[in-house]
């Protein structure tokens, strides 16, 4: 790439990446009461067209489930730690062992599962409609397109990865809450190096969902429906 095509690039990028998350955020009422869901899905939809029809890009990344067994193994095993590692801080912020950095988790932890005021049903339909819903979407754009249309300017190491996961993270700066912020860099860390080093959008989504899931059950995924303050 040129000079010039390169920095269109990096204004593409911001734009879209930056500008994009920033006027959703001072417009919040356009995406709200679940719109913003349908928006995920066709912001996917028109990424994955873009892919398709990219001669440079390799369309079994898309799916390649190939590559997912190999590697479950050590995704469940980190995914095991880091959930416990997670519960535990939580349990000390929200309990205030920690008064400095006060958590408040709205509906309490695990209450998902005996919130009188919830459908029973509740957590089976988040198990089987937030992956293909809201998780493979975002990997498609955050993963997928992010990764194939700006590695020409990052490269393909840490430099795209980190990019990459504060850009996810700024993806979610409508909630309004640092927990969120906190979390989806981590995540964007570890979901976009699992996509790059498998080539498997379906194992990165897979690593999506377990951690995602293991929040809305924790309790600390209400952040990411209304987004609490914090």
């Amino acid at each position: 790439m040129t000079v010039p095509q390169k920095g269109l690039r990096w204004l593409e990028m911001f734009a879209l990446f930056g500008g994009g998350p920033l006027l959703i955020w001072m417009y919040p009422g356009v995406l709200g009461g679940g719109r913003l869901f349908f928006f995920l899905m066709l912001m996917g939809l028109l990424c994955a067209v873009g892919l398709f029809y990219d001669p440079k890009f390799d369309r079994r990344k898309l799916w390649n489930a190939k590559a997912v067994m190999p590697a479950m193994g050590w995704i469940v095993g980190r995914w095991l730690l880091l959930c416990v590692l997670l519960m535990g801080a939580f349990g000390l912020m929200s309990g205030r062992a920690l008064p400095y950095l006060p958590i408040d988790i709205p509906t309490g932890l695990f209450s998902i599962f005996h919130r009188e005021d919830l459908p029973w049903f509740l957590p089976l339909m988040i198990f089987i409609f937030y992956p293909w819903v809201s998780v493979y979407p975002q990997n498609v754009i955050y993963r997928a397109f992010f990764c194939q249309r700006y590695r020409p300017i990052l490269g393909g190491g840490w430099g795209l990865i980190l990019v990459n996961a504060m850009a996810f993270s700024f993806g979610h700066v409508m909630f309004n809450n640092w927990v969120v912020l906190a979390l989806t860099f981590v995540g964007g860390l570890i979901f976009t190096r699992t996509y790059l080093k498998s080539r498997s959008l379906l194992l990165a989504t897979i690593e999506h969902a377990m951690y995602g899931l293991f929040c809305f059950f924790l309790g600390i995924g209400v952040f990411l429906l209304y987004g609490a303050s914090g």
